[in-house]
Parts: C-alpha cells; structure tokens; sequence
C-alpha cells in the first residue's frame, strides 16, 4: 500500500478490493476541507447491520450533515471516502473536538471479514502516520456513543489482532536475509529460514558439499 497526500495511490493486498469515491467537494457539510495531521484512528460500525459498501459509499456522498469518515470497509470491500490528511466529522465531539480534528475514521462492517479487512488498513494507518496501537480507539471514546458496537465485546482481542500485523509488516528483516539471498543469486538454494538455530552436522556436511566444487 502506497499513500500520498492523504490517499492510497498504490494498492496491491490479495484479497481485498479496494477503490475511490471521495465524497464530492460541493457536499460543504460533509466535507470539511480542513487539514489534519492524523494522531488516533477511531473505529466504528454502521447504524444498518446489513449495509454494503456501495450503500455506504453513496450515504457517504449524498449526506447533507456534518457526518463523514476515510474509509468504508464491509466485507473485503473498501471505499476511501476522504483524504486521511483532511478532518471528518465522525467523532460526535464537536467541531473543534480532537475525534473530528485528529483521528482517522473507519466504518467497518459487523462481521469477522470486515474486521479482517480493517485490520490490514489500521495496521498501515499506523505504520504511515507513526499512530501507536494505544491511539487506536473506539467512537465510543470520544462521544460516549455505543459505537462500535459490534466490536466493543471483544475489543482487547481485536486490538491485539491488530497489533500483531503492524509488528508483522514492520519487522525489520534478519541480518542474515541478505547473506541468504546473496547466496541464492550465486545458485545455493537455502529452502529454510531458520537463521538462529544451531546447525546440525547433516546441514553442515550439505552445505559444505553445494560450495564445494
């Protein structure tokens, strides 16, 4: 995933399909056109249980309200509705509320597949905007509304879920990858990668028999 000036310019996860409907500039109430630097990410769930992307996309576009977010997300479908860089009315804090003026917004679907798919998206949220997992959030934080209320019961383990993939896509490669790969280039296939585990005397004895010319 590829992000620049707020929007995801490169998007390339199996899996998901992914597209933009911005909401439209003239919607002036939906579309606050003010700059943010992201701090938290707040989640949430739709209102209608049964609503699919395309319903909230277009709900998204046509609102004449001080109510919008960056990102819907049900199923392994994914709309971008705002720049992440510009404040959404999402958080029911008010306009100078620091939900609206400082967290990226997802309305994820109330199912395990759409908390799969947003999981992906946080997890690179917080790798592209520095955001720890500690300012990850609920609506419910801001506004004190039961949202989301699908994933409330279960937050700590959703929370954790995500914090193991921003590790996975984070973590640095062992010293040794390019020792591995170098060798690989040289026509010495290593299949595993066990680079911390001592080697037995079979390994050693295989090694030394593919240098060895």
């Amino acid at each position: 995933m590829k992000i620049e000036n707020g929007l995801i310019k490169e998007f390339n996860i199996s899996g998901i399909k992914f597209a933009q409907d911005l909401i439209p500039i003239t919607n002036k109430l939906a579309r606050s056109q003010l700059a943010m630097k992201p701090q938290h990410i707040t989640l949430h769930n739709p209102a209608s249980g049964n609503a699919t992307a395309q319903n909230l996309t277009d709900y998204a576009d046509s609102y004449s309200g001080y109510k919008s977010w960056h990102l819907t997300i049900i199923g392994i479908n994914v709309f971008q509705e705002l720049p992440f860089n510009e404040v959404s009315w999402n958080a029911g804090d008010g306009y100078n509320g620091p939900g609206n003026r400082s967290s990226i917004s997802l309305e994820i679907g109330e199912d395990e597949v759409s908390e799969n798919t947003a999981k992906v998206f946080v997890a690179y949220l917080m790798k592209e905007y520095n955001i720890p997992i500690e300012k990850v959030l609920p609506h419910k934080i801001w506004s004190g509304k039961n949202c989301p209320a699908y994933t409330l019961p279960h937050w700590d383990s959703y929370i954790k879920s995500i914090d193991e993939y921003y590790k996975e896509i984070t973590k640095k490669p062992h010293w040794a990858e390019k020792n591995k790969l170098s060798l690989e280039n040289k026509g010495i296939a290593i299949n595993d990668t066990r680079y911390d585990d001592f080697m037995t005397r079979g390994e050693v004895f295989a090694l030394l028999d593919r240098i060895i010319k």
